[in-house]
């Protein structure tokens, strides 16, 4: 066996291996060890526990208003609901967020705004600074682009009675997506959201691993922050940590898949990996700074391994773009020798890493999708999983290699033809997007033309999928020159109103 052949196989054993774990939550959720029914009492409403509802906010002006105006509808006893709006925004947003609160204020509500000199610790900092201006027992945390329903609150705290356990520490519901289907980049990313929603969540709440608090439409309880040691701004993914930190102090995290909360999915590539490469930075800055209290802990030995490759989850990519390096050198290797120098139980391992597949048609499944929807979401899902590797890689190696915490760049709100003082515009990577395609594609073709079939599947995959993210990058950046007067033009034509 060559050398890139030994390397080529090692890459897809430990692809197997997440495979693995993948295939297990699978398992976990059909078995559903645990019931999700509420077995505990509902509160009285006269023992409701006070809550807070935080926003925090960075130059939201499409978006604030209206999630301000849901948190403060809430169905929900007046004098125990209290509204924060964690305004860090230096631009209209303050505005439209100032005008909003006055209207809520004098309708009687509870709504304040909450504004820091500087925007220290970002999310982190603006939640801290929050929470140590009040006392409610119980923290709900909702980002810019969501829109809880009215009843949110009254279905997570007296329906299901979440707290009535006063072990548990949070709770965390299911997001569901208003623009699913505004484009393919908004099917695939929430194809591979219903992964993680509908399948990873309720394995480990079955099978009480360790479960993350996923940023927004969740509740947590004051007492639980504090004695996790609060909110804290030495990762870019601050929901992730501290929820790991507050079950190690043996807090109970609850998972509720029938309570929804409606948001918006980035509507362009360029937002979607500045998004995906905060979580994959952030998510192995967490890994470094928790997994040696996780592995030393007395959790399960399914629970440490569980966490373990949660927190690394993003390798993943990592691999993904390794072997889009050696596949290539591998075929034309094949071509050269005239035959393969891989061993056969390969493709058994192959078969193992088709893991999330069967997650993705198992929760399109349970939303009833029809078939046709399912095929064409997943295929848009597993291109773009392959095409933002190289972004992905690259921030999980900055954070291993630098200690600096990085920019928590906010990922744009809104519908694009609203206009662009907040599009993200693409970077450097989509080159090396382009030149994995080009690698991939002219691979392909020398393996057609020399009927080496093996390897035509995962070539056009690299191929298609660095190709397609390239490509939406470049329909961005022609997009971005779109005159304003044409911008409004689109606006007025989707029906979007002025001022939302």
């Amino acid at each position: 066996m060559s050398l890139i052949a030994a390397i080529h196989v090692v890459l897809l054993l430990a692809l197997a291996l997440y495979s693995v774990h993948h295939l297990t939550l699978i398992v976990l959720c059909l078995a559903k060890r645990r019931a999700d029914a509420n077995v505990l009492p509902s509160p009285a409403e006269a023992a409701l526990p006070t809550v807070t509802v935080q926003i925090p906010v960075y130059n939201e002006r499409f978006v604030a208003e209206r999630v301000i105006e849901a948190a403060a509808a809430q169905d929900y006893p007046a004098d125990k609901l209290q509204v924060q709006v964690l305004d860090d925004s230096d631009d209209d947003t303050v505005a439209v967020i100032d005008r909003a609160v006055a209207r809520l204020k004098q309708e009687g509500k509870s709504v304040s705004v909450i504004r820091r000199e500087q925007r220290a610790g970002y999310k982190a900092g603006a939640l801290a600074a929050g929470l140590a201006q009040t006392h409610s027992e119980l923290i709900a945390i909702f980002d810019a682009d969501f829109v809880p329903a009215r009843d949110f609150l009254r279905r997570v705290i007296v329906e299901k009675a979440a707290f009535a356990d006063p072990a548990v520490g949070f709770v965390q519901t299911r997001w569901t997506f208003a623009n699913r289907e505004d484009n393919a980049l908004t099917r695939a990313q929430a194809v591979a959201l219903d992964v993680h929603f509908l399948v990873e969540q309720p394995a480990r709440a079955a099978a009480d691993l360790m479960l993350n608090f996923n940023g927004s439409a969740g509740i947590w309880r004051r007492a639980c922050i504090l004695d996790a040691g609060g909110w804290q701004a030495d990762t870019l993914t601050e929901d992730l940590d501290l929820s790991y930190r507050a079950q190690l102090r043996g807090w109970r995290a609850v998972y509720l898949p029938d309570v929804c909360a409606q948001s918006d999915l980035p509507a362009d590539m360029s937002s979607y990996k500045r998004q995906q490469a905060r979580w994959a930075r952030g998510s192995i800055q967490v890994a470094r700074k928790v997994l040696p209290a996780l592995l030393s802990s007395r959790l399960s030995l399914l629970a440490r391994l569980a966490g373990w490759f949660h927190l690394t989850g993003y390798a993943v990519h990592a691999l993904i773009l390794l072997l889009a390096l050696t596949t290539p050198a591998l075929a034309l290797e094949s071509t050269a020798l005239g035959s393969a120098s891989l061993p056969g139980w390969l493709g058994a391992v192959g078969l193992i890493c088709a893991a999330p597949l069967v997650s993705m048609a198992l929760a399109q499944r349970m939303q009833q999708r029809g078939l046709g929807d399912t095929l064409r979401g997943m295929l848009d899902a597993v291109l773009v999983g392959v095409g933002v590797a190289f972004s992905n890689t690259r921030a999980m190696a900055q954070a291993l290699v630098t200690p600096q915490v990085g920019t928590f760049d906010r990922t744009p709100k809104g519908d694009p033809a609203q206009g662009s003082a907040y599009r993200a515009l693409p970077d450097w990577t989509m080159w090396a997007e382009l030149g994995l395609s080009a690698i991939a594609s002219a691979a392909l073709l020398l393996t057609v033309l020399e009927g080496a079939w093996a390897f035509v599947p995962t070539l056009a995959l690299y191929s298609l999928g660095f190709g397609r993210v390239w490509l939406d990058q470049v329909r961005s950046r022609s997009a971005a020159r779109v005159p304003a007067a044409m911008r409004h033009a689109l606006q007025l034509d989707k029906g979007y109103p002025s001022g939302r």
